[in-house]
């Protein structure tokens, strides 16, 4: 009796165990802490490296059985700041070199975690592939509106074109208000740097390799009033210091030679002591601290009438872009 006893015990205990481990409200300790976007130091070689810059469709998901999950990956939380409201949320995925994942199917699942001991699948959706256009940056982008502040848990789902599989869950905090420029709000309007205010001498305005002329014939406050819609730039590419920052200049640049007729488009670089940022140890331009910001790079979209239509951290596309600008 004892013997059936003891066996029925462990049995139960057993079930107990397969029963959390197929629960879909996870438990809030498995959500970890994500990769951050941001490098720690300004080591321009590492930062190179990370973003991979050495060489300058719906479907039916699958959800995927974390117990069975092949694929090492790492998931990296591109967005700075998520705030109540309307929010671009991106992750960068990484394998187990380290190196981008740049061909997979994305799943997102939401956790609502009000209570941390109960996490509630909220929603489940897929993700959007975006990718740059020079091959070497992609992120996994979903457009969600977050209605309440506090901690949230995401569930990543990865199927690799090669056939395996990864799951990965991480929390994140959702503030109540945002401490940026946001969507809907009338952007700042202030002198910015142009080639006339340097007298020419494009080290003094930006950091980029090749520069274009048309993004500093105009300061943002005479763009904004321009009565043209106004794409702005916050970004520096010499220093770049996130790990999924893209060519941000480059797809700038491509936009700007075909909608510079109806739009305005203004670059400003994020540090404020070039050619070089040490002699001020690295302190941010005042185009930085009007819009909030204390990352890169950001690109903004203002209408005609200076209110902001849209922003994007870190990688975006041409089209994300064009979207807001006139046909």
């Amino acid at each position: 009796m004892k013997v059936k006893v003891t066996l029925f015990m462990l049995l139960m205990v057993v079930a107990a165990g397969c029963t959390a481990a197929g629960n879909s409200e996870s438990s809030a300790g498995e959500f970890s802490e994500p990769l951050s976007n941001q490098v720690e130091v300004h080591d321009h070689d590492t930062a190179a490296e990370a973003n991979g810059h050495h060489h300058g469709g719906d479907h039916q998901h699958e959800h995927l059985d974390e117990a069975t999950s092949t694929a090492e990956v790492q998931v990296v939380l591109v967005p700075s700041e998520l705030a109540v409201g309307e929010n671009r949320m991106a992750v960068g995925l990484l394998d187990g070199d380290k190196q981008m994942i740049h061909d997979a199917q994305v799943h997102f699942h939401y956790f609502d975690l009000a209570d941390p001991a109960v996490p509630r699948l909220e929603q489940e959706v897929d993700a959007q592939r975006l990718q740059a256009p020079d091959g070497y940056t992609t992120i996994y982008a979903h457009s969600r509106t977050f209605d309440r502040a506090g901690e949230w848990g995401l569930e990543v789902q990865v199927h690799l074109a090669d056939g395996q599989t990864a799951v990965e869950r991480i929390g994140f905090h959702v503030a109540s208000e945002s401490v940026a420029i946001r969507p809907g709000d009338i952007a700042p309007s202030l002198k910015t740097p142009t080639l006339t205010t340097v007298d020419g001498e494009f080290e003094r305005i930006t950091s980029a390799w090749e520069p274009n002329p048309a993004f500093y014939q105009l300061s943002l406050d005479e763009a904004l009033s321009s009565g043209k819609p106004t794409v702005l730039l916050l970004a520096t590419p010499a220093f770049c210091q996130t790990r999924f920052c893209g060519p941000a200049y480059e797809i700038l640049s491509d936009l700007q030679a075909r909608s510079g007729e109806t739009a305005n488009f203004v670059h400003v670089e994020v540090y404020s002591g070039l050619p070089d940022p040490t002699v001020n140890d690295w302190a941010l331009s005042p185009a930085m601290d009007a819009f909030g910001l204390s990352t890169e790079p950001w690109v903004y979209v203002m209408g005609s009438d200076g209110r902001v239509l849209y922003r994007a951290e870190g990688v975006f596309t041409p089209d994300e872009i064009e979207a807001f600008l006139p046909s």
